[in-house]
């Protein structure tokens, strides 16, 4: 199960890296330089927001992967719930 979690883990480091080449790849300063600047600014830092969680998920699954497979909480955390019921905490 760790090996597995640290793939995964990596896998989302590099996807969030790849938030950091996005703009430039899809042309987004032409694209949303046709929007308002609201709509402008949502976007940008809905991505940042995006990019900079899933770079922290996969730090935690790359640096914690034997207390996200043998703890009850960190089984919690890592089967998608924020606790792991009342033997978690």
């Amino acid at each position: 199960m760790e090996p597995l979690l640290e793939l995964c883990g990596l896998l989302m480091i590099g996807l969030a890296l790849l938030h950091l080449i996005s703009p430039t790849y899809f042309h987004w300063k032409e694209e949303l330089a046709r929007i308002s600047l609201i709509n402008r600014q949502i976007m940008i830092v809905h991505t940042f927001f995006i990019a900079l969680t899933v770079f922290l998920m996969g730090l935690r699954c790359v640096t914690s992967a034997d207390h996200l497979s043998s703890t009850p909480r960190g089984y919690g955390f890592s089967s998608g719930s924020v606790c792991s019921g009342p033997s978690g905490w």
